[in-house]
């Protein structure tokens, strides 16, 4: 059956996910990552065209957001000395055939690599956007139900899709599970 899940809220965590360290009141926008199989190209010596070929790769993660005004608190952990961090975004979901509200949860562990204080003009103020990149590990949810996980360090185990392991088989092959 259709239905339309309607993201209305959105509330951001850089580095802890303590209350204390919540963005809603500043946050614009939010961009989760785009998940993008590495593909290339192939044309056999006898074939009439080509084909893009599924390679098993994901390309890499690179989520970003944007904040209203000046932010020192997150701007301190632009290059920061310590690695990757944890961000949490959380979200909530309109379910309008149910007519209920549904928890997202996403949590990346990546580097803040870019930080772009916007231009002010005086009656539009200020943004400033971020991306983060060497991101490692990211899972979302939906409900409490696991929608996307990525693990680097886990190898064609680290990559499920809800909660099944996209690359069950060459985990098995490779001794991975």
């Amino acid at each position: 059956m259709s239905n339309i899940f309607h993201m209305n809220m959105a509330n951001l965590f850089v580095g802890d996910d303590d209350p204390s360290n919540s963005l809603f009141l500043t946050i614009k926008n939010v961009k989760l990552p785009t998940f993008e199989e590495t593909t290339k190209d192939h044309a056999g010596g006898g074939a009439s065209g080509k084909v893009q070929l599924g390679m098993g790769l994901i390309e890499p993660l690179m989520p970003s957001f944007q904040l209203e005004g000046f932010n020192p608190g997150v701007q301190q952990h632009f290059m920061p000395a310590a690695g990757r961090i944890k961000y949490t975004i959380r979200g909530n979901v309109y379910d309008l055939r149910e007519q209920t509200d549904l928890e997202l949860k996403a949590i990346i562990q990546g580097r803040l690599t870019k930080m772009e204080m916007g231009e002010f003009t005086r009656d539009a103020g200020m943004t400033e956007d971020y991306e983060i990149k060497e991101a490692l590990f990211y899972s979302i949810s939906l409900g409490g139900q696991e929608k996307f996980y990525f693990d680097y360090f886990s190898g064609p185990a680290g990559f499920r899709v809800n909660g099944q392991v996209v690359q069950q088989r060459a985990a098995r092959n490779l001794g991975l599970v």
